[in-house]
């Protein structure tokens, strides 16, 4: 497996996390490549928290815009 870095085109822009209500703005991204067939695995986008406190791992499906 792979594991790259790119920016995310949202980066900054603010997000709801569906499943529990938490709202951040976009930190990062991390994407998995399978490093044989190169076929993408994953993607997972890191969200900073609206006033501080510990940044969040989240499944891109479970962000929303706000």
């Amino acid at each position: 497996m792979s594991l790259t870095s790119p920016p995310h085109p949202d980066h900054g822009k603010r997000v709801r996390h569906k499943r529990d209500g938490r709202t951040g703005t976009i930190s990062g991204q991390l994407v998995e490549h399978d490093t044989e067939t190169d076929k993408f695995l994953r993607r997972r986008i890191f969200v900073r928290p609206i006033g501080g406190g510990f940044e969040w791992e989240a499944d891109p499906a479970d962000l929303e815009p706000t």
